[in-house]
């Protein structure tokens, strides 16, 4: 394998955009995907595995293993769930995910990177469980924020969820963690101009990406005066394929979870005021947009070319 291939396992609680993270983490080719965990967030664990196992099927990439209302339902009626073919592996999502990351490491003598784009449960429940896994890892999350949140005030969503499990992996001293915030994901928009890269092929699979690239579109624009949908959690993923698209600052940042205001709150020290505690994340403050877009839409025309969604269609150009 390409000493430059990165080692990836997935932990997602499959909504639209994680969905677009597992095509990009299975296709980007500077990515190698080892596996899919779910944990609850934007559904309960057994829908969103669902989800995850629909997004698989819908890509061509059946071959990557899984554990694990629908979370990722339509406008206009349907889900992920129903291009669902196979099942979950039994296995505890923790044990499973120890037993290929430490088997990967073993084999190439280097981390695999742990890319979260939900809570943090799972992560946290790994790391507590299997401590020795601690110097096999490295951590890049989409969540938190610097400033604004998406669900409170100063809270993003993945946080909000389950703050003692990202208190957990902040302070678990990984090798390496960054944290792919808000104020970056919120500058990667689902602009007209994103939509036509991949409207020139009507294909049902090219179609259904279009859906979930404008998912939020109607939301992001009535509560957040978005004119165009961002996309989150691929940015994570691409941070591992591409970290010289970004820009980051090393600080030390601490997880609120006992305020009832702020729960949750990724507290960043942006500034160094808390010089006695040391620094413990990498935050992105920027991301190339376009190189995100070029290798996102790269994933995407990989994808629709397996894409078992076209096989039987008269509708492919």
């Amino acid at each position: 394998m390409d000493d430059n291939v990165r080692d990836v396992w997935l932990d997602c609680d499959p909504g639209h955009d994680d969905a677009l993270a597992i095509i990009l983490a299975g296709y980007d080719k500077l990515l190698n995907l080892l596996g899919v965990s779910t944990v609850a967030g934007n559904q309960v664990v057994e829908k969103v595995t669902l989800n995850a196992l629909g997004t698989l099927t819908a890509s061509g990439l059946s071959s990557i293993e899984i554990h694990g209302e629908s979370g990722l339902e339509f406008a206009e009626g349907g889900s992920m769930q129903d291009y669902a073919v196979g099942s979950p592996l039994p296995q505890k999502a923790v044990m499973l995910m120890f037993e290929r990351i430490s088997a990967q490491f073993a084999k190439r003598g280097r981390p695999v990177c742990l890319v979260c784009t939900g809570a943090l449960t799972n992560a946290a429940l790994l790391l507590l469980l299997y401590p020795e896994v601690i110097p096999m890892i490295e951590v890049v999350l989409m969540g938190g924020c610097i400033g604004s949140g998406n669900t409170g005030p100063v809270v993003e969503f993945n946080m909000q969820t389950d703050p003692e499990a990202a208190k957990v992996v902040f302070e678990a001293g990984v090798r390496s963690l960054t944290m792919v915030p808000l104020e970056v994901t919120h500058t990667a928009l689902a602009t007209p101009a994103v939509l036509l890269r991949i409207a020139q092929r009507q294909t049902p699979f090219l179609q259904l990406m279009q859906k979930l690239l404008l998912f939020f579109a109607q939301t992001y624009k009535e509560v957040f005066n978005f004119e165009h949908p961002p996309l989150h959690d691929p940015l994570a993923v691409f941070y591992v394929a591409c970290p010289s698209a970004f820009t980051v600052r090393r600080m030390r940042v601490d997880i609120e979870t006992c305020s009832t205001l702020s729960a949750g709150q990724t507290v960043c020290d942006i500034h160094r005021r808390q010089n006695a505690l040391p620094e413990n994340a990498s935050v992105a403050l920027t991301v190339d947009v376009e190189k995100f877009w070029d290798s996102m839409i790269a994933a995407i025309l990989k994808a629709d070319m397996l894409s078992p969604l076209n096989i039987s269609s008269n509708n492919i150009a």
